[in-house]
């Protein structure tokens, strides 16, 4: 009985401690990283397109000398960016902008990995949000209109932002994939009584 309540107990703590490393990891990249959050008033083939023409206007509109500080100042722009486009395509959809810390799933950009948490973004909610998104990384400016991704580039400039242990994590995904690495600090703290 005392080895399945030791092996269970054992498991917990590997589960709590691997939660932790990701909030870790998430919060520190969160730092560096700003993202970009679309959504689409429905999954229909009409608001799907008006969700990219927002996009792809609010993307070409974007100066990539723009940086972390100067984001939440832009969201009156991109309202009237997103709106202008709604309107413009014919629609009579409500936009909704905001900059908080929302959740993300991990994404693959190329060779970029990022790991699922929670980054700073700017949302950008068309008519009910109810269709499905799409994000990028807008700073440092990471987003492309229709997904493309020059990685080298992005690899080289998020390696001089980044500190080397977050830099190899993004980098080093392969295929979405994030290597997991189990710490146990008191394991590492015993070890390093013995040296």
């Amino acid at each position: 009985m005392k080895k399945i309540v030791f092996a269970a107990l054992s498991l917990v703590c590997a589960f709590m401690c691997a939660l932790s490393y990701a909030s870790e990891t998430s919060d520190r990249l969160s730092r560096d990283i700003v993202r970009l959050h679309i959504i689409a008033n429905s999954d229909s083939e009409e608001d799907q397109a008006l969700k990219l023409r927002v996009r792809d206007r609010l993307l070409s509109s974007t100066s990539s000398e723009l940086s972390k500080e100067d984001i939440p100042s832009m969201l009156d722009e991109y309202r009237r960016i997103a709106e202008e486009e709604v309107r413009e395509s014919g629609y009579d959809q409500s936009v909704n902008v905001e900059y908080g810390r929302f959740d993300f799933p991990t994404k693959s950009y190329g060779r970029l990995t990022y790991p699922a948490g929670e980054y700073d973004a700017v949302r950008i909610t068309l008519g009910d949000g109810a269709g499905q998104n799409w994000w990028c990384v807008l700073f440092p400016p990471l987003c492309y209109v229709r997904g493309s991704v020059d990685s080298e580039a992005a690899a080289e400039e998020l390696k001089a932002m980044l500190s080397p242990e977050d830099y190899e994590l993004i980098t080093s995904g392969e295929g979405g994939r994030l290597p997991v690495k189990v710490k146990f600090k008191i394991v590492e703290w015993i070890n390093s009584i013995g040296r």
